[in-house]
């Protein structure tokens, strides 16, 4: 089987199944586990403006996307000799990747038939069972539903009663609360999430809200940003102040995108690492995470 995928998460789960050599393109942004760093790349961002800061972003993602016009754009030629029997994409989110709308227009100028699997995730239990869709689109559909399992027992809630107030951002300038699964992440790992309900999309707000919110635990996890990208935007910044301001009494830390964005297996990396932090886990963690108190060149 020969498979295309324009989604990391997408791109994690067929990994995850060990289907990694049946796995012949993928996207720019598909960078998890390394060595799909070797495939051509069939999707890649039509702006390259990743190290720009942040509200500068936010402003061209809105710019383009109220003209209707896609981030994105699909190598037809390379589509063509990839040939791929299956595709896999999402039509949730038109600043993620390609909708499945756009995929199946390339294909047919490709003139190439895959399946095309468009996932929609919107809470933590449909991303298990995306796993279990992409298993059964591979054919392994016996190991997505064993992996999807062990993912839901690693993220189940424990019970007890909550512990604290946790706020995840997923983007820094202006800060957006992450919605859709990562208010189960917060709820499974024992904490009282702080913005969206679980499946409602972020919440667009400013750090001076945040701040009357008084989360216990902050988050920053900006989308596509690892650790270190995040550090340099807090530090040539003026939001140094705001998300000071935020965490009077709390505590913050910067930790990798990829463990609460991108809906695939590391979301329950994400639940684990958050029930650390709220027990007070000093580390060192198995993910790129950044406790900002003591960084006084970040927060001072």
């Amino acid at each position: 089987m020969r498979i295309v995928s324009v989604l990391p998460s997408a791109s994690e789960i067929v990994c995850a199944l060990g289907a990694r050599a049946e796995l012949v393109g993928r996207s720019a942004e598909c960078d998890y586990p390394a060595d799909v760093l070797e495939l051509p790349v069939v999707m890649r961002p039509r702006t390259l403006d990743a190290d720009r800061p942040s509200a500068e972003i936010d402003q061209r993602v809105r710019s383009a996307r109220s003209a209707g016009e896609s981030l994105y754009e699909l190598d037809v030629p390379l589509l063509r000799r990839l040939r791929p029997d299956v595709l896999l994409t999402q039509d949730l989110c038109g600043v993620c990747s390609v909708t499945g709308e756009e995929v199946a227009r390339a294909c047919a100028e490709a003139d190439v038939h895959p399946e095309i699997v468009a996932l929609t995730p919107r809470t933590l239990d449909e991303v298990w069972a995306s796993v279990e869709t992409v298993g059964a689109a591979i054919g392994r559909a016996d190991l997505g539903r064993r992996r999807a399992a062990e993912l839901r027992q690693r993220a189940r809630p424990s019970g007890s009663p909550p512990r604290s107030s946790v706020a995840v951002v997923e983007w820094l300038d202006p800060p957006i609360l992450a919605g859709l699964w990562t208010p189960s992440m917060i709820v499974a790992a024992g904490g009282v999430a702080l913005g969206p309900s679980g499946g409602d999309v972020g919440h667009r707000t400013t750090w001076e809200a945040i701040a009357e919110l008084r989360p216990e635990l902050l988050v920053l996890s900006p989308c596509s940003f690892p650790v270190d990208r995040t550090l340099a935007e807090l530090r040539r910044s003026a939001l140094t102040g705001a998300v000071a301001r935020s965490v009077v009494g709390g505590r913050a830390y910067v930790a990798d995108e990829a463990y609460f964005s991108r809906p695939g297996p590391r979301l329950a990396h994400g639940v684990e690492l958050l029930r650390d932090l709220l027990g007070r886990a000093e580390g060192p963690f198995p993910m790129p995470v950044r406790s900002l108190e003591p960084d006084a060149g970040v927060l001072a």
